[in-house]
């Protein structure tokens, strides 16, 4: 480990370009999942939060003071 840790001192752009691939790949892979699966679950629970809001007729300015209304707080 004080080898590697040597060698990355010594040559940083080196070291910066050899980590780079391996954290792009890491960022792609947590980011792909993010937009494919917790984005559409996020959006979907808001629309579905509005439309029922809607219909029971509600006030919709209880989203911007209290975005989690649905949930009784002690």
């Amino acid at each position: 480990m004080q080898n590697i840790r040597n060698f990355m001192v010594k040559h940083p752009l080196l070291s910066i370009a050899i980590l780079f691939p391996v954290c792009l790949i890491i960022i792609t892979g947590v980011m792909s999942i993010l937009i494919k699966v917790v984005l559409p679950i996020m959006l979907a629970f808001w629309l579905s939060s509005i439309i029922y809001t809607s219909i029971i007729g509600k006030n919709p300015i209880q989203y911007y003071s209290k975005p989690f209304w649905f949930i009784r707080y002690r």
